[in-house]
């Protein structure tokens, strides 16, 4: 069971029971504050843990799968605010702000800070209730002042307005290949377009990107099971398939065996 509730970017959202949620293509800058449970995020790189009490800030452009889990008497319960770039534009040139370097971490746990956690528990209040689109705005700019006063290098992060550059194609799929996304979603973070993006997999791997995908993920799901015995279950959500019937059915195609017996 789950409970969403959403005021024009300001989210709250409780889960009854553990939640694979899968990946999300993070398209705007957002910070999210664990009210109760536990949440894993995983970037491509690390699997990062946040538990209750924990403010985490995610930057746009990237590939995050989340995973979240409610305490032993306790639902899983985040609230989370979303600073969408015409917001930030404006508030980037009212104040004279501008990015002064471009960041490539997705995840950021904040240090604990009383005038940013007293925030998230001010917005409690709000969900059921009518508030205006003016109002929220006013609020998210409140988080935004409170975030350069926590820290001012947030603005590296919050107001760099570029759209992602061109880059090694090879060492973003060998990163990013358990994510289970559109090629659109890959193509525009890699700085190409769906065609571009296309010509340079089949020239980089001498295969398209889903006959790809789908080797890397078996190989990977291969080595899982048979070095780090884990069970099936687990291993084609860890993998990126959608299905466990799916994922076995690839399985035992590719090796000839179902992977419930490595």
């Amino acid at each position: 069971m789950r409970k969403d509730e959403n005021l024009y970017g300001i989210q709250r959202t409780c889960y009854f029971k553990s939640s694979k949620s899968g990946e999300q293509f993070i398209k705007e800058h957002g910070l999210s504050y664990i009210v109760s449970g536990e949440m894993e995020a995983y970037d491509g790189y690390t699997k990062h843990t946040y538990r209750k009490g924990d403010v985490v800030l995610y930057r746009k452009n990237a590939l995050i799968r989340f995973v979240k889990y409610p305490a032993a008497e306790e639902a899983f319960e985040a609230v989370s605010v979303i600073l969408d770039e015409k917001l930030l534009q404006d508030f980037a040139h009212q104040n004279q702000l501008t990015s002064q370097k471009s960041v490539s971490e997705s995840l950021f746990k904040l240090k604990q800070d009383d005038l940013i956690t007293s925030y998230f528990f001010s917005l409690l209040p709000w969900f059921g209730k009518e508030i205006s689109p003016e109002l929220v705005d006013l609020k998210k700019k409140e988080i935004i002042h409170l975030l350069l006063q926590h820290d001012k290098n947030v603005k590296d992060i919050l107001f760099h307005f570029e759209i992602p550059g061109k880059i090694n194609l090879e060492g973003f799929m060998n990163t990013h290949y358990r994510f289970n996304v559109p090629l659109s979603q890959l193509a525009f973070l890699t700085g190409r377009s769906l065609a571009t993006f296309k010509r340079d997999f089949e020239k980089t791997f001498q295969t398209s990107p889903n006959k790809w995908r789908q080797h890397k993920r078996l190989e990977e799901a291969y080595y899982l099971l048979n070095n780090k015995i884990m069970k099936s279950k687990d291993v084609y959500v860890e993998v990126g398939f959608e299905t466990l019937s799916h994922f076995s059915f690839a399985f035992k195609n590719k090796f000839g065996v179902n992977p419930s017996s490595i």
